[in-house]
């Protein structure tokens, strides 16, 4: 099995034919990146100076424009 699917996630262990598989899996498993976790909480940087809380389908959503 393990010539088959040599690529393995350090963190839950799945593994993956091709190297490509292994680096989607980490790019997209919530489990297995802590960045997209945090995404996903909405607690990363890239949200500071918007008003989550009164966005409710982009209505009252602000926008610090300094970070442009």
């Amino acid at each position: 099995m393990e010539k088959e699917k040599p690529y393995r996630c350090e963190v839950c262990g799945k593994r993956y034919k091709n190297l490509n598989g292994l680096k989607y899996h980490r790019a997209h498993a919530p489990h297995c990146n802590p960045e997209l976790k945090l995404n996903q909480l909405g607690l990363t940087n890239n949200l500071q100076g918007i008003n989550v809380a009164a966005n409710v389908a982009g209505a009252g959503m602000t926008m610090d424009t300094s970070m442009f």
